[in-house]
């Protein structure tokens, strides 16, 4: 994992890169320019990142990178690219070379982050990765009221992940290779969320039990289930519980219990419309799934990342919560394989 701020590189090992925001001392400016920036992955999520970046006027689209060229013409087609070049990844060493691209901005496979990131850092280049909770406008709102002290001391957070619709069988196999993806690539997110909600409070154990309800994620060796549990030498104690699979939606839901109330984060829905009626009351359904959940978070991270290369703020996501996330999900997989509690 590595973090870049300014002229200082730290690296460390760890499955959550993903969750960074890097920013290099190149970049950044205060006079208003447009940026050129090149993207690498052009698959569902990053189909979904590209559109946003085309929508930012701040932002111009220098090239494409993805090694499946099967989806070159389709992403032409899509987004109306037809001047903009698109290359695999063998032509990446040339493309860095480039001195006046100010950013990168990676949304390959998980398994590819380390190494392009590595590529575009070493380059001195800037590249954006999902830390998409924080910037959701009901998450941060929870955040902000839990630390003005709005719960007192806190006793207990409460972390709820139900995936939707389930990924494939080819994305479970492949997405992580810790042998355990559903907490370093799915509950991550909740463990980022924790580290801020608690200001990088190091725990004090996590312990980690999982089960593959599905008969063929059982064959490969995945769990479809998980509970975990962490911690604090304060007493504070966290729970998570994530699914890879919910029949009714996607599900992400978080509470913070302390001794002056509760503060809960809730799913918004398609839309906001009930009706009551003699049997009772109906809503609509929860999104289908992340893109449509997250939709403004990942706008807004994107918004971010510009006003950080514009110079204007700091990186929301900071080096040593991210070490910290990267630390705890390593701890957490210990537990995993050890089937006991481990400590910091």
């Amino acid at each position: 994992m590595l973090f870049s701020v300014g002229k200082k590189v730290l690296c460390q090992s760890g499955q959550v890169l993903r969750q960074l925001t890097l920013v290099s001392s190149r970049s950044l400016s205060a006079d208003g320019r447009h940026f050129k920036v090149g993207i690498m992955g052009v698959g569902r999520i990053g189909q979904m990142h590209l559109t946003n970046v085309l929508r930012n006027r701040k932002l111009d689209l220098s090239w494409i990178m993805d090694d499946q060229e099967s989806l070159w013409a389709t992403v032409r087609q899509k987004h109306i690219l037809w001047n903009t070049p698109f290359y695999n990844t063998d032509k990446l060493p040339e493309l860095l070379q480039d001195q006046s691209l100010d950013a990168v901005l990676i949304f390959t496979s998980t398994s590819t982050h380390t190494k392009l990131a590595c590529q575009a850092l070493e380059s001195g280049f800037v590249f954006l990765s999902m830390p998409s909770r924080r910037f959701d406008p009901t998450m941060h709102d929870a955040h902000r009221r839990v630390a003005n002290g709005s719960v007192g001391k806190i006793l207990h957070f409460r972390f709820t992940t139900r995936d939707s619709p389930k990924p494939s069988y080819d994305f479970l196999k492949t997405c992580d290779s810790t042998g355990c993806n559903i907490l370093a690539d799915l509950c991550v997110h909740d463990i980022d969320q924790l580290v801020w909600l608690t200001q990088s409070e190091r725990p004090e154990h996590v312990y980690v039990t999982t089960h593959a309800h599905d008969e063929v994620m059982a064959d490969f060796g995945e769990a479809d289930a998980i509970g975990m549990m962490i911690k604090y030498k304060d007493g504070a104690i966290a729970s998570f519980d994530a699914c890879r699979e919910s029949v009714y939606g996607y599900d992400i839901r978080m509470e913070i219990f302390g001794s002056g109330g509760m503060v809960s984060a809730s799913n918004p829905r398609e839309t906001s419309t009930s009706v009551d009626g003699q049997e009772g009351n109906m809503e609509s359904r929860l999104h289908l799934s992340f893109p449509q959940r997250f939709q403004r978070s990942f706008e807004a991270e994107l918004e971010h990342f510009v006003e950080c290369l514009e110079g204007k703020t700091t990186p929301l996501v900071k080096k040593d919560e991210s070490l910290l996330v990267s630390e705890i999900v390593e701890k957490g997989l210990e537990s995993y394989k050890t089937k006991s509690p481990v400590y910091f």
